[in-house]
């Protein structure tokens, strides 16, 4: 019988366990990919209603809204009853993008109290504060904007 001299290669032992080895680390990537995923699906939703949050506020301070002295809360210079369609109102409660719907709501106030070390009020000066949130379809992603509309 020939007894060998030197040996070369790998034992069965010796690939297996570097089988495994590999195959766990593979595992472990494979679980940070997966959540990396839904993370920035998460974030681009948030991006997504934000950005639509700060449009729609741009969209009403384009807008002309005329002062109204018999118009005591400020949330009903956003209500539009003309249109049942709640895409084609003005301001729209509801976008169409990507074929997703996402809803908007606008809450409104003004302060008649002068600020601190202020002559004028929110009212005094025909403004109104605004709070634009736009709520994603899953209904737990909400992106909103905050600013001043000025009543003419």
């Amino acid at each position: 019988m020939m007894v060998l001299k030197q040996q070369r290669g790998l034992s069965l032992v010796e690939v297996v366990a570097a089988i495994a080895i590999v195959g766990i680390i593979l595992l472990s990537f494979s679980h940070i990919l997966i959540q990396t995923n839904k993370i920035a699906y998460k974030n681009n939703e948030k991006l997504i209603t934000v950005n639509l949050a700060d449009a729609m506020l741009v969209r009403l301070k384009s807008e002309s809204f005329t002062y109204n002295s018999t118009i005591t809360n400020p949330n009903n210079y956003f209500v539009d009853t003309t249109q049942s369609d709640r895409t084609i109102k003005k301001p729209p409660t509801l976008i169409k993008m990507n074929d997703k719907n996402y809803e908007v709501n606008y809450s409104a106030s003004q302060n008649k109290q002068a600020i601190t070390n202020a002559s004028n009020s929110e009212k005094d000066l025909k403004l109104i504060r605004v709070i634009v949130t736009v709520t994603a379809p899953d209904g737990k992603t909400k992106g909103s904007s905050e600013g001043y509309v000025s009543i003419e």
